[in-house]
């Protein structure tokens, strides 16, 4: 697996930490901003603080975060840094068809996420005991 060399500011970087290849730091950067999405979902409000953290920050945490894991993922694990840019726009096509459904049911119908049916949705209040 390590056979995949490419070079770049974050091949650089992470070269002289601990010798470890960059699949393991892209795994450790990955799994660091799993931690920032389940806390974006998890949260009401930014810990210590009487901050509240509203529904457009919570999208934008979110898609921000995909975008960076989606980097990583493409760049590294599948292999497409360095490789000509044909396949990268191979890859990307999908995103197009996720942009349009985003745009479908999150957007044009913001109320369509938060009105789901009772047997759709989880209970998440802990709150209440039943």
């Amino acid at each position: 697996m390590g056979e995949h060399k490419t070079s770049g500011i974050f091949e650089s970087i992470f070269d002289g930490l601990g010798g470890r290849d960059i699949y393991f730091w892209n795994f450790i950067i990955l799994m660091v901003f799993t931690l920032f999405e389940v806390a974006a979902v998890f949260f009401e409000t930014i810990p210590g603080t009487d901050i509240e953290i509203t529904l457009y920050a919570v999208w934008a945490i979110l898609i921000g975060v995909g975008i960076v894991k989606g980097y990583g993922i493409a760049a590294y694990f599948m292999h497409l840094k360095g490789d000509p840019r044909i396949y990268t726009r191979t890859a990307l096509f999908p995103v197009l068809f996720v942009l349009l459904m985003l745009w479908g049911i999150g957007l044009s119908n913001p109320g369509a996420v938060q009105n789901l049916p009772d047997w759709c949705t989880p209970n998440w209040d802990f709150a209440v005991e039943r």
